[in-house]
């Protein structure tokens, strides 16, 4: 009874925990994650940059202003020709002129016409960087969603083997009081007596040891949901239930993950690299560009004098000396990216089935599990009556006592196993989604 009455009183004692389901745990954690928060700024960085190629089309319109005082005969020349003040008697002093002094002020506009197809392979990459970045996101999403699955499943299997830690230890310490009494009448032995009370204190390590793994794990599930562990302890609200089925058959989830996001996003890197290899070969083309300027000159920012020009400017690259070095580097960057989505596609494939491979021998394990456990608790409950009986001894009941814990902490951690199996094949076919998780939520749910 006191030791009934103390557990009450230390579970009163202990802060209370927010229970969470994994639908909840996942919704939170999504909205808390770093990286997620990058990869979100990426996305808009990325978007930003294909708006910025777009724009280049447009070419440039920019404004002029300049102040200028020098003796230098060039400048003092022109810039007289400009204000409009140049005279023949300018000339007796052409080689020594006076100071002359210059306000400036004008625009510049430039449309390009042909950029060797620059500006449109700007914007196929940006385009292709955009999606790439879109694509990298949602795999972010996906692998920090299995990422708060796992931590989840976690604590779930850590309260668990808490729970059934604590269960045993009162079990084990209410048959220690009883052969207490036995003993002090001489009808157990002081041997066995104090064998269970060994085995007792191996009970009490295991609930120590979980107690603190559990606390450990509440902690990294709180910073997982963006809270602190200190303040708001977090519980996973549920049950390990056995989970069904991978989603789909072998062949339908490898035909899946060749769909995968983080594939998508690495096709569009490899499109990006072929595509700098077109603008390196293309950089010898010729550039034609339309321009046009205005600008005022005057000697005292009052009788200003405007001028203007017209044209098309053509330029054509020759005898450039770094052509092909840096087509040979564009071209080693696209095979390069090419090879990295091959490995790429190849490991996707080896998650699949490995990930189904640990599900299934996770399932195959379930009802051998199961059997233990349940003859592990046959063999207790036939200890029992035969230990009151005198008939068996305390030391039997208590090993019968440690096998059922056993038996039953092994059983709890095979349903974690083929649940965090589970959501790996989902995770490794692009199909731990919002649906997804729902579903596991669901089952999972008391």
């Amino acid at each position: 009874m006191m030791n009934v009455l103390t557990a009450f009183i230390l579970l009163a004692a202990a802060p209370a925990t927010a229970g969470v389901t994994l639908g909840e745990a996942v919704e939170k954690g999504l909205k808390a994650d770093n990286l997620l928060k990058e990869q979100a700024a990426a996305v808009t960085g990325a978007r930003a940059g294909l708006s910025q190629a777009r724009l280049a089309r447009l070419g440039g319109f920019k404004l002029k202003g300049m102040y200028t005082d020098g003796t230098d005969p060039v400048y003092a020349f022109a810039t007289a020709m400009k204000q409009g003040t140049f005279t023949m008697a300018s000339m007796a002093t052409i080689n020594d002129p006076d100071p002359a002094r210059n306000y400036m002020a004008g625009v510049e506009a430039g449309v390009p016409l042909f950029t060797g197809f620059a500006v449109s392979n700007s914007v196929k990459m940006g385009k292709l960087g955009a999606e790439a970045a879109q694509h990298g996101y949602e795999r972010a999403k996906a692998g920090v969603t299995f990422k708060i699955t796992y931590q989840w499943l976690t604590v779930l299997l850590r309260q668990r083997l808490a729970e059934l830690a604590g269960e045993t230890v009162l079990a084990a310490e209410a048959e220690l009081k009883t052969a207490q009494m036995l003993k002090d009448k001489g009808m157990v032995l002081g041997s066995d007596y104090y064998g269970a009370e060994a085995i007792l204190s191996t009970l009490r390590g295991y609930k120590v040891n979980w107690d603190k793994g559990l606390e450990l794990e509440r902690q990294k599930l709180a910073l997982t949901l963006g809270l602190d562990p200190a303040a708001e302890p977090v519980s996973a609200e549920g049950a390990l239930v056995e989970a069904g089925p991978a989603a789909a058959a072998r062949d339908a989830l490898l035909a899946a993950a060749a769909n995968r996001r983080d594939l998508k996003a690495l096709e569009k890197a490899a499109e990006m690299q072929k595509t700098g290899l077109a603008m390196q070969e293309n950089s010898v083309l010729p550039t034609v560009e339309a321009f046009g300027s205005w600008e005022t000159n005057s000697e005292s920012l009052s009788e200003f004098r405007d001028n203007r020009m017209l044209g098309l400017r053509l330029t054509l690259p020759l005898g450039d000396p770094g052509y092909f070095a840096r087509k040979n580097a564009a071209k080693a960057q696209a095979a390069m990216a090419a090879a990295r989505l091959d490995e790429a596609r190849r490991q996707a494939s080896v998650e699949v089935m490995d990930s189904l491979n640990n599900f299934a021998a996770a399932r195959e394990s379930l009802p051998v599990a199961k059997e233990t456990v349940e003859k592990a608790r046959q063999s207790l409950e036939l200890f029992r009556p035969l230990y009151r009986q005198g008939r068996q001894s305390v030391l039997e009941v208590l090993r019968a006592q440690a096998a059922v814990l056993q038996a039953e902490a092994g059983y709890y951690e095979t349903l974690y196993k083929l649940n965090l199996y589970h959501a790996q094949a989902l995770l490794a076919a692009e199909k731990l989604d919002a649906a997804a998780v729902a579903e596991m939520s669901s089952k999972l749910s008391r």
